[in-house]
């Protein structure tokens, strides 16, 4: 039987620190997680077709998320000055990182013998759209609009602290193996 893939397998985090020095906080009380692909279409009339044809230009994905109001967690303190201050332009920007638990790769670091297991990932450049602070409810609804996605890998310190690497994953009939691509990973300071 197949392994049914839970929520807690697909995990966004925020950076609340800068981006050359990431410090990822995981969104962990948020109770919605909608990716929306957003595909931008193109249509075509062709002579030869009955019927005009769709082809996909792109993608603008988007994350929706309900943020569960907990005082002192880093979710909701991060949301909370956004929406507090009303974060306009590159103040409504914050990277974002998208770890994808179940879909795992092999990869041996540069002067390590060992292999480690890293994970898919993308990390992106997000606008924060703030959309509503309910307070019967007790949530900010927000939506993380993607502006451009980098691939690549996510290991985990055993502290919980993930560390991005830009790359590629290659199927093998083995699975999947991850190649850097000459990059240097980048890891939280905390």
């Amino acid at each position: 039987m197949s392994d049914l893939i839970k929520k807690t397998k697909t995990v966004p985090f925020i950076n609340v620190g800068t981006a050359g020095s990431p410090s990822w906080k995981q969104i962990k009380k948020s109770t919605t997680f909608t990716l929306a692909m957003n595909p931008q279409t193109q249509t075509f009339d062709f002579i030869s077709d009955e019927i005009p044809q769709n082809e996909i230009d792109r993608y603008q994905p988007s994350l929706a998320q309900s943020l569960t109001m907990f005082k002192g967690e880093d979710d909701y303190q991060t949301i909370f000055d956004m929406l507090f201050e009303r974060a306009t332009g590159e103040d409504a920007h914050r990277e974002v990182l998208i770890a994808f638990y179940k879909e795992t790769a092999s990869y041996t670091p540069t002067g390590e013998t060992d292999p480690v297991t890293v994970y898919k990932a993308w990390k992106v450049d997000a606008t924060v759209t703030l959309n509503q602070m309910d307070t019967v409810n007790e949530n900010i609804d927000f939506d993380l609009a993607f502006n451009s996605i980098t691939e690549g890998a996510v290991s985990v310190s055993a502290q919980g602290v993930p560390s991005f690497t830009k790359g590629t994953f290659t199927k093998t009939s083995s699975g999947y193996t991850f190649v850097p691509d000459g990059t240097e990973s980048e890891s939280d300071g905390d």
